[in-house]
């Protein structure tokens, strides 16, 4: 047998095609939008309270509690994302 005869009969390498492999579904599409739309809302509030205090202001304290869990809300939920992630590609 030739080397080209050999890895033709390997065994087939899963697809990681998405026709193959379907993503779980809504919640984790939810679940990435809600991280992203989280992130955002807390950065635009910590731009506005910088820029606010840059010329003297006092911010809205709505925006510094925005800014306060906002953060990390959006890093807890994309640490999630990641650690499931891994899990499900050592399971493969």
């Amino acid at each position: 047998m030739s080397a080209v005869s050999v890895i033709c009969m390997s065994a087939p390498v899963p697809s990681s095609s998405p026709a193959a492999r379907p993503e779980t579904g809504r919640l984790l599409i939810a679940l990435v939008t809600i991280a992203a739309v989280v992130s955002l809302a807390g950065l635009a509030s910590l731009t506005v309270i910088l820029v606010s205090a840059l010329f003297g202001n006092e911010a809205w304290p709505g925006f510094l509690a925005i800014a306060w869990t906002g953060f990390p809300v959006a890093f807890l939920l994309m640490g999630f994302l990641i650690l499931r992630s891994i899990r499900r590609r050592r399971n493969l």
